[in-house]
C-alpha cells in the first residue's frame, strides 16, 4: 500500500495562491485540495486561501469584461495574424 506525504500548512500557505487560481500541476491541486478538506487544526491555510480569492475578486472587478468569456472568432483571428496553416516557420508549433 503506497502511503501519501501529507502537505503541511506551510507547504499549502506557499501555494495557496496558485491553488486559488487552479494554476499547479494536477498532483499539486489534489494535494492542495486533500490538504484544506482535512479536519484539522490549520494554520493559516484557510486565511491564506481567502485573501487569494480575495485578490481574485479585486482582480476580476478591475478588468472590464475579465469574467466573460472571448469572442467566438478569437482564436481564428490570432491563428490568421500568426500565419497559421501557410507554412509560415513562426506557426509551425501551432
Amino acid at each position: 500500500m503506497m502511503r501519501r506525504h501529507l502537505m503541511t500548512c506551510t507547504q499549502f500557505v506557499d501555494l495557496a495562491d496558485a491553488f486559488a487560481l487552479e494554476a499547479l500541476d494536477e498532483l499539486e491541486q489534489r494535494a492542495c485540495a486533500r490538504h484544506i478538506g482535512r479536519m484539522v487544526a490549520h494554520h493559516g491555510c484557510r486565511e491564506a486561501l481567502a485573501q487569494a480569492h480575495g485578490v481574485m475578486d479585486r482582480l476580476a472587478a478591475a478588468v472590464p469584461g475579465a469574467l466573460e468569456p472571448p469572442p467566438a472568432a478569437l482564436w481564428d483571428a490570432i491563428a490568421a495574424r500568426l500565419g497559421a496553416g501557410t507554412g509560415s516557420s513562426n506557426a509551425e508549433w501551432l
